[in-house]
């Protein structure tokens, strides 16, 4: 578990580097073998021919032999510190050698570059010809002094990493922190905030790694204050609906109080109960009002046939439509009435439309449900015998508590409104126009066919 990006970072980043540099220190280790070897052949060969070029000047009497010897240990120190050499005649004589020279005789070493073992210590030789004098010149030098050398090297860079260690975890700290510096901002200003402040956090100047979590930082906060608003809103409409109803029922129990004869008091009384069903109508519409937020996605999203669903609603009113003399009637099924959606909100829209239209068509009037497919969509079409609704109000009906002026029939005004917004919720369309017979009204909800 992960409990500081930073230190995470650093820890990580720093593993990383001592990885990579000790594969590095290797990977240099071996190549400086590789590279190193054959620089110090090619001084081997540049002293034999030093050497080769002195051994002529004492031949010719500008150095004696004493001469050349102490020059060639008191040259550069280069030469002097762990190159030695012999020079051999075609006889097979000593004629020159190092003081630091090895007793070991090196004239059997072959032409050219070897490797030989002298009192226990490796050397490198090299032995040439020289083709003026047929002298063997051979030089040699001991391997302990190369390990040495490439030892040093890989002990430099070891050094190097280790000084630098603390200033690359420095810079990495530095980095870092100046990196997480949006999301330390972002961080004051939610904590800053007030429990009641829902505004987007500002998602400008975020580094792309964390502005999808901003963003849906910002989706939360817009959930929630539609949610707290509609929970303000629900309260504030149930208060305005009831206060009403509470008040006519408290009138109707005064009144059947007071009265002394049996039929007022019981037409007092079934006002009262007429009155609680308003009540609980209205609660029972604002309770799924407010459960069917336009900002929340529907659950348990399933495969439904339209035309079942409707069956087994339509069964519910058919009672309520019999108490008006209502002919209701539903059309057989089409070939695929399938399409996806929740069925509770479905069977809450189904409801609300029949029931609206049973509740604003006269007695003996008719109702007709019908469901078909058309393109890509199911279609949804309720008609009925009532009064209609003229083409200037068909937008408002949708609005909350709006009532057409006159209307006799009983009802909250929030029908419609859940009914619209469980259409928008299911992706679905909703058309209100008058029936061809040009009485009433036919009220369309046209579904993405699955």
């Amino acid at each position: 578990m992960i409990r500081s990006i930073r230190h995470f970072l650093l820890i990580s980043l720093l593993v990383t580097v001592t990885v990579a540099s000790s594969i590095t220190a290797i990977g240099n280790y071996l190549l400086d073998k590789q590279v190193i070897q054959p620089y110090l052949d090619e001084q081997l060969v540049k002293f034999a021919s030093f050497v080769q070029v002195l051994s002529h000047s004492t031949n010719k009497n500008i150095f004696d032999r004493e001469d050349a010897i102490e020059y060639l240990q008191h040259s550069p120190r280069s030469f002097s510190s762990h190159l030695i050499f012999q020079i051999w005649d075609n006889t097979g004589k000593l004629i020159f050698q190092s003081t630091r020279s090895p007793h070991t005789s090196l004239q059997a070493a072959p032409i050219g570059f070897s490797d030989i073992v002298i009192d226990g210590n490796d050397w490198r030789i090299f032995a040439t010809h020289d083709t003026k004098t047929h002298d063997k010149i051979i030089v040699a030098e001991i391997y302990e002094l190369r390990n040495k050398l490439t030892d040093q090297i890989t002990k430099n860079n070891a050094y190097t990493l280790l000084i630098t260690y603390p200033i690359f975890g420095l810079l990495v700290w530095l980095i870092v922190g100046i990196a997480l510096r949006s999301i330390t901002r972002v961080t004051n200003e939610i904590s800053n905030r007030a429990s009641t402040y829902l505004e987007p956090v500002d998602a400008e100047n975020i580094p792309i790694e964390i502005k999808p979590l901003v963003v849906e930082l910002n989706q939360l906060f817009i959930r929630l204050k539609l949610a707290f608003e509609r929970n303000r809103r629900f309260a504030s409409d149930a208060a305005h609906e009831l206060r009403t109803p509470l008040a006519a029922l408290k009138t109707q129990a005064q009144v059947a109080l007071k009265s002394e004869a049996e039929h007022d008091r019981n037409n007092a009384l079934m006002k009262v109960v007429q009155g609680v069903d308003r009540s609980s109508h209205v609660v029972t519409q604002l309770l799924t009002l407010s459960r069917l937020g336009q900002e929340e996605a529907l659950n348990d999203i399933k495969p439904l046939d339209l035309h079942k669903l409707a069956t087994e609603i339509i069964a519910y009113l058919v009672p309520v439509a019999l108490e008006k003399n209502i002919e209701i009637e539903l059309a057989p099924p089409p070939s695929h009435p399938i399409i996806l959606g929740n069925d509770i909100a479905l069977g809450i829209l189904i409801r609300n439309i029949v029931d609206n239209a049973i509740r604003y068509t006269l007695q003996n009037g008719e109702v007709k449900v019908d469901i078909f497919t058309m393109n890509r969509f199911v279609v949804f079409r309720v008609t009925d015998s009532g009064p209609g609704i003229p083409v200037e109000l068909r937008d408002r009906v949708f609005e909350r508590f709006f009532r057409i002026l006159g209307t006799a029939a009983p009802g909250s005004g929030l029908g419609l409104a859940i009914v619209s917004q469980i259409a928008e919720l299911h992706h679905a369309e909703i058309s209100l126009s008058t029936p061809k017979s040009g009485i009433g009204l036919q009220f369309d909800v046209k579904f993405p066919k699955f």
